[in-house]
């Protein structure tokens, strides 16, 4: 039985390593998109998810879920270029305030880049967990991937809507007042 058991797992190895290729073109860009979310800038997030692709390579034959493994390796990879007082300076800089966007003609590109530096201004956790979720990750998978506490996600996930739902209360009651 053992022996089919490592018969079936030599198989699904070897099938795994063709289908690399297909794995990569297809999540290629929404890790991209999730690093942004994470905080990097767009030339960080491309370089990033490059070498978090790298990782998932390297381990594809033991690797159960890619897309977990490569947002995971991506996390790892972009805190350890950045040292959290370098990470904490810059996000007070790209810190969202209402008067960067006072225009009532306000592009989606606009928008998606204020929902962006929105994001930026959550702590770390929070943040990590938000970009998850808007990749489609169940509280449940987060805790998976990231060796977690289920009640931890949910948690991070709760204190992140709330400061994000008072940054957009703020937001509409400035634009308000301007009006």
């Amino acid at each position: 039985m053992s022996n089919q058991i490592n018969e079936a797992n030599k198989f699904l190895m070897h099938e795994r390593t063709d289908s690399f290729d297909d794995y990569y073109r297809s999540d290629l860009t929404t890790l991209t998109r999730f690093l942004l979310h994470l905080g990097a800038s767009i030339e960080d997030a491309q370089d990033v998810a490059q070498e978090a692709m790298m990782a998932v390579l390297n381990s594809w034959r033991y690797v159960d879920d890619p897309q977990a493994y490569a947002r995971a390796a991506a996390k790892t990879i972009f805190m350890r270029r950045i040292g959290k007082a370098k990470r904490d300076q810059d996000a007070a800089k790209r810190a969202w305030t209402p008067e960067q966007h006072r225009s009532p003609f306000v592009s989606f590109a606009a928008e998606a880049e204020s929902v962006m530096q929105m994001l930026r201004t959550l702590p770390l956790e929070q943040r990590e967990v938000m970009a998850w979720t808007i990749d489609g990750y169940s509280p449940r998978q987060i805790a998976q991937a990231t060796n977690q506490n289920p009640a931890t996600v949910r948690s991070h996930l709760r204190h992140a809507r709330a400061s994000l739902k008072n940054q957009l209360a703020r937001h509409r009651n400035t634009t308000r007042e301007e009006e």
